[in-house]
């Protein structure tokens, strides 16, 4: 529940317009920047809860943070896909998924071109 209400406090009360273009326009220096963890994974399984969408993961790379986890879940309020016009992730997706230190998340598609661009922004 806190995810949730984390995530809807910045999407949309902090405004959901400048969320929506980072999620969709982020540079991978810009994801480091925001980011306390930062992570590939692929969907195993998406559960609708009244207006969320609780996103199962299998964590394949930590980009940055804990290396251990190897399962995670995200809570996404179920809106965020058309409000940011964002593929809703099917189960199998590759995902980047990332959590901030005030508990925000953000869930988008990854592609291994943009997985690579990561690896190579990643701060030494």
């Amino acid at each position: 529940m806190r995810y949730l209400m984390a995530l809807g406090a910045f999407l949309f009360l902090n405004g959901a317009a400048h969320a929506c273009l980072f999620a969709r326009d982020a540079k991978p220096q810009d994801w480091y920047e925001w980011a306390s963890v930062l992570f590939a994974a692929d969907v195993t399984n998406i559960e609708q809860q009244n207006r969320i969408d609780v996103i199962s993961l299998r964590v394949v790379e930590t980009f940055k943070g804990p290396q251990a986890a190897v399962t995670a879940s995200l809570q996404v309020p179920n809106n965020l896909w058309a409000g940011c016009k964002l593929e809703r992730p099917a189960v199998g997706a590759r995902v980047l998924g990332a959590l901030n230190a005030n508990s925000d998340a953000l869930l988008v598609p990854l592609t291994p071109d943009y997985a690579e661009r990561l690896r190579a922004s990643k701060p030494r």
